[in-house]
């Protein structure tokens, strides 16, 4: 049965054949994991209101140009989540840690030496084949 679901966007923020990857600081849940920057859309919000709104949150940056790329959902103890991974190809500022994250920029296969959330690992090698095609 399901409890209710959740929308949660990630930004997987792209510059040249690299990707910036974030990890989780020991203060938040699942301490110590990378993950594409994001967070829960809140009520009355668009996907891309979320999106702009986290990105500044966590990085201080401005989305100038993104499109959702991948929808996944997951069940995590009796909750749907949907996760709505979007492709940021154009961003105004220099992304800057305001969570006590960790940032680094990484391409696909220097991602596999990386302890990604679960969710973000599966699509780690559809990534790959979508950044090489760009």
């Amino acid at each position: 049965m399901t409890v209710g679901s959740i929308d949660v966007v990630a930004g997987i923020i792209v510059r040249d054949d690299r990707f910036l990857a974030a990890r989780r600081s020991l203060s938040m849940s699942e301490p110590g994991f990378w993950e594409f920057p994001g967070g829960k859309v809140e009520a009355e919000e668009t996907l891309g209101q979320a999106l702009a709104r986290e990105l500044d949150e966590e990085l201080s940056i401005a989305i100038d140009a993104f499109s959702l790329w991948k929808v996944k959902e997951k069940k995590v103890k009796g909750r749907e989540i949907r996760l709505f991974f979007h492709l940021v190809t154009e961003f105004s500022g220099a992304p800057t840690p305001r969570e006590s994250q960790e940032l680094a920029w990484i391409t696909c296969e220097e991602a596999r030496g990386y302890s990604f959330l679960p969710a973000d690992e599966e699509i780690l090698s559809e990534l790959s084949t979508c950044l090489q095609t760009r």
